[in-house]
């Protein structure tokens, strides 16, 4: 049997589906469009944040300000007008987020500052054109021109031990800004210098501690010996003589002499225990002569802790060429005698860099003292450790430091070098470089929030018993009332 099957059309739309399907197909593209207008416009937002300085975008909430510049840094940022760039040597995912934090602040604060991370698996080859090749992880390397320079990861990183030996601990502070400042000044400075120190009396020749305070001043060393050239070297900018074993010749006094009286720059540390008449002589033309002795403190704050009276933490004068020391930092100066320094000289200035208390004296017969009692006839301080001394006529500066050890590495070390720093602030005065104040870093230890035994009580009944209460409380109520109406 064969049926037949009845096929049924579907009814016409009417006039008000067609209507309502031709809103919804109209809702829809609307909506597609609203869609891609914010996802574009969210795009550019982010890439409009994206080029905004980090400092308007991100907040520095670090214990201490770690990522705030300071207004040297700043100043010294927006005056460059060469282009400086820094290589961050990572590895891609091994950034440490500090030292990039900081780069995008210096970034911001000026248009010819930039930075770039160079991965050394993605380019193995990239540090060596700049010896860098064996710098530490995360380390950055500073180019401007043909000059570079590294700021070591460990540069920017360091341990203070000042509370170590009372607490047993130390702390850690972010020293980044310091290190790459400095490093920018490095490489942007347009000036070159040359230091030679003296050689041929038993000179101690500095280390390279106080060598480095010199690079980054701009400064280069060289030997000098009087007995093989005569005279000081035209191209000489500063003239070294550390620690002196032996007198002078009359020659090598009148080499110094003729330096000095054509504006020439002269530093000079002496050893009480060494006689140098011929070197005093030029001295005393500065204006400036020994005071006989031993300085010994008798005050417990200018002397090492532990250490006999004899090994002084001088004060620090703030002067113009003390302003490149940080601040709280000292100067170790074991075994000094003073210098006195005369009265209304003709065309000499004077400026005081290190002296004692009050309550030092200058012990006369210290060769044969046994103990550190003071005889009647030994003078009473305070006394002058180092002096400047500028002729105002012919230009030439002479400092004096009457101590032996100050441009000893062992002596720089026990300051976390507070030795070298007033070294290379000397030398800046010399040379006529304004000092860059060095920037104190940033302890990275935060302050621990401790809450009174009775707050934490009121805050556990607070969290845990009032404010659930309080959340039951008012939804039974607003359920209540939705009920009634």
């Amino acid at each position: 049997m064969i049926f037949n099957k009845k096929h049924t059309d579907a009814p016409a739309p009417t006039q008000e589906q067609k209507a309502s399907q031709a809103r919804s197909l109209r809702s829809g593209a609307y909506a597609s469009v609203l869609v891609v207008i914010v996802l574009v416009l969210v795009i550019l937002v982010n890439l409009v944040v994206g080029a905004i300085p980090s400092k308007y975008t991100q907040f520095d909430i670090s214990t201490g300000g770690m990522f705030t510049l300071s207004d040297t840094t700043k100043t010294m940022l927006h005056d460059l007008d060469k282009d400086v760039t820094a290589y961050y040597l990572a590895e891609t995912g091994s950034e440490d987020s500090n030292i990039t934090r900081i780069l995008d602040r210096y970034a911001g604060e000026s248009s010819h500052f930039d930075w770039q991370q160079r991965d050394p698996a993605v380019y193995p080859t990239f540090a060596q054109q700049y010896d860098a090749q064996d710098a530490a992880a995360s380390s950055v390397v500073l180019v401007c021109d043909d000059n570079y320079t590294l700021v070591d990861y460990y540069d920017m990183y360091e341990a203070d031990y000042s509370s170590y030996y009372t607490t047993g601990s130390y702390t850690m502070n972010f020293a980044a800004e310091n290190a790459l400042t400095s490093g920018i000044a490095k490489v942007t400075r347009e000036n070159a210098y040359l230091l030679y120190q003296l050689a041929g009396h038993g000179e101690t020749s500095i280390e390279s501690d106080f060598t480095e305070a010199l690079a980054n001043a701009g400064v280069t060393v060289q030997d000098l010996n009087f007995l093989t050239n005569g005279s000081v070297p035209e191209d000489a900018d500063v003239v070294l003589i550390n620690a002196p074993q032996t007198d002078f010749s009359a020659l090598d006094a009148d080499a110094l002499r003729g330096y000095l009286s054509t504006g020439g720059c002269v530093l000079i540390t002496t050893d009480l225990t060494v006689d140098t008449p011929n070197l005093d002589a030029v001295l005393a033309e500065y204006g400036m002569s020994r005071e006989p002795g031993l300085i010994v403190e008798n005050d417990a704050s200018y002397y090492a802790y532990r250490y006999p009276q004899t090994y002084l933490i001088p004060e620090l004068k703030t002067n113009t060429i003390t302003s490149g020391m940080t601040k709280g930092m000292y100067v170790f100066a074991p075994v000094a005698q003073g210098i006195v320094t005369a009265e209304n000289p003709e065309n000499l200035d004077f400026t005081t860099l290190l002296s004692t208390s009050s309550s030092a004296y200058s012990m006369k017969d210290y060769a044969e003292a046994e103990t550190v009692q003071k005889g009647t006839d030994d003078p009473d301080g305070p006394f002058d450790l180092a002096v400047a001394a500028e002729n105002t006529e012919t230009g030439g500066k002479l400092v004096w430091i009457n101590c032996p050890n100050v441009l000893l590495s062992q002596m720089n070390t026990a300051v976390s070098g507070g030795n070298a720093q007033l070294f290379g602030s000397i030398v800046n005065w010399m040379t006529g470089e304004e000092n860059a104040v060095v920037i104190d870093s940033k302890s990275m230890s935060a302050e621990t929030l401790t809450v009174p035994p009775t707050a934490t009580m009121s805050l556990s009944l607070l969290f845990t018993i009032v404010l659930p209460l309080a959340v039951i409380i008012l939804g039974i109520v607003i359920v209540i009332l939705r009920r009634r109406h």
